[in-house]
């Protein structure tokens, strides 16, 4: 069954991204931000445009946040993890995820991971926020360059990427080491807990080290998302694991 995503940017990444866009949906009476440049997307794709009354968008959004645009998009496809494995190249880095419940953050976390050149981001398929429209737009549409890889259960993940030679970084405040000292091995997962409970149990026993980032006083604690994104570039800083886009 198809999705509905809106805005210019995800609806954008979604045309780039190729093979996902069933039809495009541009507002006829409203001011819409590159819609020439939608629709050039649209045409390379052969994929089919309307432009429809501000009401019709409306309706189909369901929401008046869409920016004159919107999309019917296939549902959004996970990636198994035998099959990332196959593809995986001899050095990756991977954000692992352990029941973050907010999609706003989900989206910014696949956003950041996109950015940093991450190979994928490694979630449970139950107990988190999953994939949906709001977190397509939340990614600004990143969520169409990374292989978003499901298992039913984050430790046992976690488990095979340190037997396919992956070492495994849990974020914490308390952790042993800083995350700007840490000299990151070829194959590494970076772990990020819950807004709330930080990383669990199960999984915080499948972590190799525990780092964390160095905080001034005046703060005790980051957004999960901010946290992911000093911890990850630092992860693919080096030339020879981030992807140069």
């Amino acid at each position: 069954m198809a999705e509905i995503i809106c805005g210019a940017n995800a609806v954008s990444e979604a045309l780039r991204a190729g093979g996902r866009v069933n039809r495009l949906y541009l507002a006829k009476d409203a001011k819409v931000r590159g819609k020439q440049a939608l629709v050039d997307l649209a045409r390379a794709e052969g994929i089919p445009y309307d432009f429809v009354p501000l009401a019709k968008l409306n309706e189909l959004a369901q929401t008046r946040e869409h920016q004159g645009v919107a999309a019917s998009v296939s549902p959004m496809r996970y990636t198994g993890l035998d099959a990332f494995l196959e593809a995986c190249p001899p050095r990756a880095a991977v954000l692992a995820l352990d029941r973050v419940q907010h999609p706003k953050n989900l989206g910014m976390l696949l956003r950041t991971a996109a950015g940093a050149g991450a190979a994928a981001v490694l979630v449970a398929s139950r107990g988190g926020a999953l994939l949906d429209e709001s977190v397509v737009r939340s990614s600004a549409g990143t969520v169409f360059h990374i292989p978003v890889v499901a298992v039913a259960k984050l430790p046992e993940g976690l488990r095979v990427l340190r037997d396919n030679g992956f070492w495994v970084y849990g974020l914490d405040a308390a952790g042993s080491e800083s995350v700007f000292e840490v000299s990151w091995p070829e194959r590494c997962v970076l772990v990020m807990g819950s807004e709330t409970k930080g990383i669990g149990g199960p999984v915080r026993n499948c972590c190799d080290v525990t780092v964390r980032i160095p905080m001034a006083p005046a703060a005790e604690s980051l957004n999960v998302a901010v946290a992911a994104g000093i911890a990850l570039f630092q992860v693919t800083a080096g030339p020879s694991r981030a992807q140069e886009t």
